[in-house]
């Protein structure tokens, strides 16, 4: 059968029935889900800001409805935090059917000791929870209107998904991608051969340079999928600032660090820069003109939003290689080569 799809799934429940959320974490990582709990709280960290953070990125919120939790108000608190967050619920009642909110969502019962619960949960189509139509909150996006923010929140995002120890595979769209930024201090004079005719504040240039290592944290464990068009020209800034990031991307994509990269080579990476970690967030960058910085950026941490992103982004990947006759694991030699060309025309 298809392997399934390892959705984050938040379980909440009330701490006098600690053996029920132990039970179906164990079940749900056995199924191939990945379960998020307070037991996943690093130790110095918030704890209330932890398990809102765990709740922002889940794709499925996982309420255990006992006795002993529809007694408790922050059971009922977390689950009216991930409706007003548009994360879908799934409410696990043991024995009679939970009351008050929880009472108008699709509920399963179990056995009061979950002896049936991994059975239940394998016959559930939780693709069509995920992503049946469920409406992203307000509260899942932040819109960024200057590069130096676009900049930051990218960083801020990619090492917070590492800070909760994961990884995810990278995807981005974008003429040249964030791997034809120099991983040099910022005095050096890369920095002024890549920017050309615009130079970028020490700021700017500093903070993208976290952006460039935060990324490729991610690609290193998990790898990277890039749609890019090597034959763009930053006009304003000149030629020679356009091959040193063709040279930038080139070195990246011969190093250890690239070695799992897969390249679409698409005048589409014109359109605009996308980039997805994972399914742990999306950042969407609309510029006033091609080749003039990334304005207007939209984040979302909404997980159902960000999988369809991911997903229409891996459709457009896909479909790509497939018009240019190309395999994905022979893409990063074919824009290698592409890219030496062009630099050596």
């Amino acid at each position: 059968c298809m392997p399934r799809y390892p959705f984050r799934i938040f379980i909440s429940y009330s701490h006098e029935d600690l053996l029920l959320p132990q039970i179906a974490s164990q079940a749900l990582s056995d199924l191939g889900y990945i379960p998020l709990w307070d037991k996943n709280i690093r130790p110095g960290t918030s704890f209330s800001d932890a398990i809102k953070g765990f709740i922002h990125n889940a794709h499925i919120f996982m309420p255990l409805i006992t006795a002993s939790s529809s007694r408790r108000p922050w059971v009922h608190q977390e689950t009216g935090y991930a409706m007003a967050l548009g994360i879908p619920i799934l409410p696990v009642a043991v024995g009679d059917l939970p009351g008050e909110m929880a009472a108008e969502l699709h509920s399963i019962v179990v056995k009061p000791d979950f002896s049936d619960f991994a059975e239940k949960i394998a016959a559930l189509d939780l693709e069509q929870l995920v992503l049946g139509g469920q409406k992203e909150a307000y509260s899942n996006f932040e819109l960024s209107d200057w590069a130096e923010n676009r900049t930051a929140l990218l960083v801020k995002n990619a090492n917070r998904v590492i800070g909760l120890g994961f990884h995810g595979r990278v995807r981005q769209l974008a003429s040249l991608s964030s791997f034809s930024i120099p991983d040099k201090d910022i005095t050096h004079l890369i920095w002024e051969q890549r920017e050309g005719s615009v130079p970028r504040s020490p700021y700017h240039r500093d903070l993208l340079r976290q952006e460039r290592r935060a990324l490729e944290a991610h690609a290193q464990v998990a790898g990277c999928d890039l749609v890019i068009d090597p034959e763009f020209c930053l006009e304003r800034n000149g030629k020679d600032a356009t091959q040193t990031r063709l040279r930038l991307l080139l070195q990246f994509l011969e190093s250890p660090a690239g070695e799992q990269a897969r390249v679409a080579i698409s005048p589409r990476a014109r359109s605009g820069n996308l980039t997805i970690v994972g399914d742990w967030f999306s950042a969407e960058s609309v510029s006033p003109r091609a080749g003039e910085g990334h304005r207007q950026t939209v984040f979302s941490w909404h997980a159902p939003g960000v999988l369809r992103a991911l997903r229409r982004f891996d459709e457009g990947f896909n479909e790509i290689l497939s018009e240019a006759g190309l395999q994905a694991e022979d893409s990063r030699a074919f824009a290698v080569r592409r890219i030496r060309e062009i630099l050596a025309s």
